[in-house]
């Protein structure tokens, strides 16, 4: 007799724990400059199709807030999946099996390190993606294919490598990332030999845009019900990167793009053209 009151109260608790835990994180919304609460942060997530939160991937508080967005947005009731940067997608049965249940922490931690490093940072969203039986999408492209691009550019990589990509996984460097990450990491570019490493960087950085945009509109073929937050460095979440590539695949309405203040990413100098809103942790 009490359905209906759990069915009220559960999303009610999990806001006032989530949002008590950032009482005092500013949160901007770009386009007008208003300063938003997380609840409206997370309603705004649920109106998208595909919500891009950026991290640093080593910054505990970053993963905070992923694992806080991902929580309202179970609480309230949206379907969702988590696409991950940190998996490739030839792992993606390993994520299945741990969702499931049917593969264990020591098990899951060693696949997740041969892909990445840091497992400690993402295991709270790994057991809460098992928990609540959520879809775990592994969106990066085969690790040895970026080692190829960055060290001897895309045009290096041989027919069979390119096998390992998502059909239509292309390499451009006119689009507008690479603008912005000359803008970002300029000193860096003048001194990598004549700024040739830059461009294998470059090449490297939109390979895997282009290749995760892909998985996303392919898992979101698959399941058009669900809301994809994807988890992913900032220089992929920007609207430069994934995004970018995203509208340019022209299958899906704009992302909704969640950005930590970093260094380079601050109230300063980040505006509506790199992010939809800024979280000021």
């Amino acid at each position: 007799m009490f359905g209906w009151f759990r069915t009220l109260l559960v999303p009610v608790l999990v806001t006032l724990c989530c949002t008590s835990a950032f009482g005092h994180t500013i949160i901007t919304r770009l386009s007008d400059g208003q300063t938003v609460s997380l609840t409206q942060l997370a309603a705004a997530a649920a109106a998208s199709q595909v919500v891009l939160v950026g991290e640093s991937h080593d910054e505990p508080y970053h993963h905070d807030l992923q694992l806080t967005l991902l929580r309202l947005l179970d609480g309230a009731r949206r379907p969702i999946a988590i696409g991950l940067e940190m998996m490739q997608s030839d792992c993606q049965k390993t994520l299945d099996d741990w969702v499931e249940g049917t593969l264990g922490e020591p098990e899951m931690q060693q696949a997740f390190e041969r892909n990445w490093t840091g497992w400690q940072m993402y295991r709270d969203i790994f057991l809460f993606a098992r928990e609540k039986r959520i879809p775990m999408v592994a969106l990066n492209v085969p690790l040895a294919i970026v080692r190829t691009v960055s060290r001897d550019g895309f045009a290096a990589l041989t027919p069979e490598e390119r096998k390992g990509l998502p059909p239509g996984t292309s390499c451009d460097l006119t689009n507008p990332q690479i603008a912005f990450l000359r803008k970002s990491f300029g000193a860096v570019a003048h001194h990598m030999q004549n700024g040739k490493r830059f461009d294998f960087f470059c090449e490297a950085q939109t390979v895997r845009n282009s290749g995760m945009a892909l998985n996303i509109i392919r898992y979101r073929d698959q399941e058009p019900g669900r809301t994809v937050v994807v988890l992913t460095g900032t220089w992929h979440a920007v609207k430069y990167a994934i995004p970018e590539q995203l509208q340019r695949l022209g299958s899906l309405p704009a992302p909704t793009v969640i950005l930590p203040e970093t260094p380079y990413l601050n109230s300063g100098n980040t505006g509506a053209s790199e992010a939809d809103y800024l979280v000021e942790l």
